[in-house]
């Protein structure tokens, strides 16, 4: 079964290894759609993500999956990569 955790402006999320929450959702027209993830799993880290772009959380690889919404009320999905 995959992890999959759904983030909304403003409100983190947690999982069994981390801490999540978004900075920023860029979905200027004419740009790539870029999310800015915080990441906390005992240590912090800011990444700057596209869709299907990956991420290490402890031992473990997680994929940008999806931004439903992007240019409204967006909500950023992310999961382990399989």
């Amino acid at each position: 079964m995959t992890d999959e955790i759904s983030i909304r402006h403003g409100v983190p999320r947690r999982a069994a290894t981390a801490s999540f929450g978004v900075i920023h959702v860029d979905a200027r027209p004419g740009h790539p759609l870029t999310v800015r993830l915080g990441v906390n799993d005992g240590e912090e880290r800011r990444y700057t993500l596209e869709p299907g772009d990956t991420f290490p959380v402890r031992d473990e690889l997680w994929v940008l999956d999806r931004v439903d919404d992007p240019s409204g009320n967006w909500r950023v999905v992310i999961r382990k990569a399989e």
